[in-house]
């Protein structure tokens, strides 16, 4: 016997969705100012003011967390059109599923 996911509130699926595309905004936005102020920090201590590597170091370290926020946000958006769609086709299956019944209690009552 197969066991199935009922959805009581599949409405509920579209506000998952929209929390999902609100967080993906809020991410890359809080992201995006530790990457600026680390880029600017990497300028400082570039070769014409600093001989060490630190500006090297700073640039990679902001390439590699724009990197990871933005696949934080990738993965959000992907949860939010994923939670958006399961809901959409769940209440086009249930509209014809009801649509089928009301059909056949016609036909039959």
């Amino acid at each position: 016997m197969s066991v199935g996911t009922e959805i009581e509130d599949p409405a509920a699926l579209n506000r998952a969705g929209a929390g999902a595309r609100e967080i993906e905004g809020q991410t890359r936005t809080a992201g995006a100012h530790p990457a600026d102020e680390t880029r600017s920090a990497a300028r400082d201590f570039g070769s014409g003011n600093w001989d060490g590597g630190l500006g090297g170091a700073l640039t990679g370290l902001a390439e590699t967390w724009s990197a990871q926020v933005s696949a934080l946000a990738a993965d959000c958006d992907n949860l939010a059109n994923q939670c958006g769609a399961s809901g959409v086709l769940y209440q086009r299956t249930e509209a014809a599923n009801t649509q089928t019944m009301h059909s056949l209690a016609s036909d039959f009552g």
